[in-house]
């Protein structure tokens, strides 16, 4: 029976499995380490209370030794009373650090023996008193019952301490032995199934990889393979993996994308070629633009040619007014733009997105007109989504602005601004040729009619002819109703200022 697990099932129960194996050693190995921890709290609580027992013993022996030395020498004051005085006050805080170590350790000694260690602070508190008791007897110079005192009493309590004290390290060590024993078997058997653990641990988490790389990697391959097809532009239909994973649902999804991508890719091939025509076309206005002399037609011509060339919404162009700084519409498309002519349609230059493009004589791009606080709505065209502004500059000088409009969201795009930004270039050159030959044209029909004048004067025979020839001629020339010319006869005296009229 075949288990239907997705991808991340798998991968998450090999993980889970993992998971558990590496929890398992590493308790086992936690439980391992405290045991070792507590073997070596064990040993050394135990070697802490044999060092106090052995500290306690070697407080008495000196204490001892002075009250030796005070009988052999008979000398109570002096060194000897400072030194036994230490050493009784040294034993019998030894004592209690022996004390205090026995009720901190966790050795259990007290446990097993809870009358040991009160018997032997009883035993030492009997020595301390029997060495005050003979201490002040050897100061009343009773010497003899000082030395019985020592030999009797002091010796038989010396005694019993020490038996309580060996008691003490005996029960301590074999306590000691007992626990040190029970924790190196305890140790031994988790070592064992710590190494147990761990092969499984290896040889389970080995199948788990294997099996989960398997179930993993076979069907990759044949995705790898299917894409290898797609990517040397074989587009046949693809036959989708028959899982049930994440790994099926990216088969069937590469199926149904490769079945989209032949259509994209004939999409594209369209667009493409599309474009190419749209370039061609651009090329072809800028060609005929630079045959165009009048300024009107030249400006009709090339709104109507880019709106037409690129299916755009709308197109018009604004020219400078350098006189009154302001930018008058010179050509529009369809009814619109005649509307918008006819009203002698202008803009300020710092109004709208052409004032602004003429203002920083670059282009402006909005894609989505809705989003651009600065736009401004045309009733005449209601349907405007998108809008760019070209500037039409000649070197540094702002000629004017073609304004593309479009009634599709980003159907304008960067693209589209570097076509217009070529067809303005051009346009710029062609109205500087079109002004240029204008003023060359009226330069010469002013210098024909002067030329014209010039030769009627000189066919006249005398002065009054030749006034009226300049009247009439000067009047049509400047296309007056009436021109009188007024003659005057100025004196120059030697001033050099002129005066009276003749």
């Amino acid at each position: 029976m075949r288990v239907n697990l997705s991808l991340g099932q798998r991968l998450s129960l090999g993980f889970l499995f993992l998971s558990l194996i590496v929890v398992t050693t590493s308790g086992l190995g936690l439980w391992f380490t405290n045991a070792v921890s507590n073997t070596n709290d064990t040993v050394a609580a135990n070697t802490q209370l044999l060092d106090s027992a052995s500290a306690l013993e070697r407080a008495w022996s000196n204490s001892s030794a002075t009250i030796d030395r005070m009988l052999l020498t008979r000398q109570t004051g002096g060194f000897i009373q400072q030194d036994l005085t230490a050493q009784i006050a040294s034993f019998d805080q030894e004592l209690a650090n022996l004390e205090a170590v026995i009720i901190q350790s966790e050795v259990g000694l007290l446990d097993q023996n809870p009358t040991l260690m009160t018997e032997l602070n009883d035993l030492g508190k009997n020595l301390i008193e029997l060495s005050a008791q003979l201490v002040l007897t050897a100061e009343d110079k009773q010497w003899a019952q000082a030395q019985v005192l020592r030999h009797t009493e002091l010796t038989s309590q010396q005694r019993r301490f020490d038996t309580q004290l060996e008691a003490l390290r005996v029960a301590s060590q074999e306590l000691a032995n007992e626990t040190l024993a029970a924790q190196l078997k305890l140790q031994s058997n988790l070592r064992l199934n710590w190494i147990i653990a761990t092969v499984l641990a290896v040889i389970g988490g080995g199948l788990v990889a294997y099996f989960t790389w398997r179930s993993i990697t076979e069907p990759v391959a044949e995705l790898i393979e299917q894409t290898g097809r797609v990517a040397g532009s074989d587009f046949q239909p693809i036959e989708p993996l028959n899982r049930r994973d994440e790994l099926g649902q990216l088969s069937r999804a590469f199926a149904d994308m490769t079945a989209l991508l032949h259509e994209t890719y004939v999409e594209l091939e369209q667009r493409v070629a599309d474009r190419t025509r749209a370039l061609r076309l651009s090329t072809e206005v800028s060609r005929s633009l630079s045959t165009i002399l009048n300024q009107t037609q030249l400006v009709t011509e090339v709104v109507n040619q880019v709106r037409s060339a690129f299916d755009y919404y709308h197109t018009h162009i604004y020219l400078l007014n350098e006189e009154e700084q302001k930018l008058e519409m010179a050509g529009g498309t369809g009814e619109a733009g005649m509307a918008l002519l006819a009203a002698n349609h202008s803009l300020q230059l710092d109004q709208g997105l052409v004032g602004r493009a003429a203002t920083t004589k670059t282009t402006v791009l909005i894609p989505d007109v809705s989003q651009e606080p600065g736009w401004l709505p045309n009733p005449l065209l209601p349907e405007t989504q998108a809008e760019t502004a070209v500037p039409i500059v000649y070197g540094d000088t702002l000629i004017g602005v073609i304004d593309v409009q479009h009634n599709v969201v980003n159907g304008l795009s960067e693209e589209d601004v570097r076509l217009l930004e070529s067809i303005a270039s051009q346009v710029a050159i062609a109205l500087r040729n079109a002004r240029l030959f204008e003023q060359a044209h009226h330069q010469a029909e002013r210098q024909t009619k002067i030329n014209e004048i010039g030769r009627r004067i000189q066919n006249a025979t005398d002065i009054e002819a030749v006034l009226q020839v300049a009247a009439r001629e000067l009047g049509r020339a400047l296309g007056t109703q009436r021109t009188s010319i007024e003659l005057s006869r100025k004196t120059v005296v030697g001033n050099g200022r002129t005066e009276g009229r003749q």
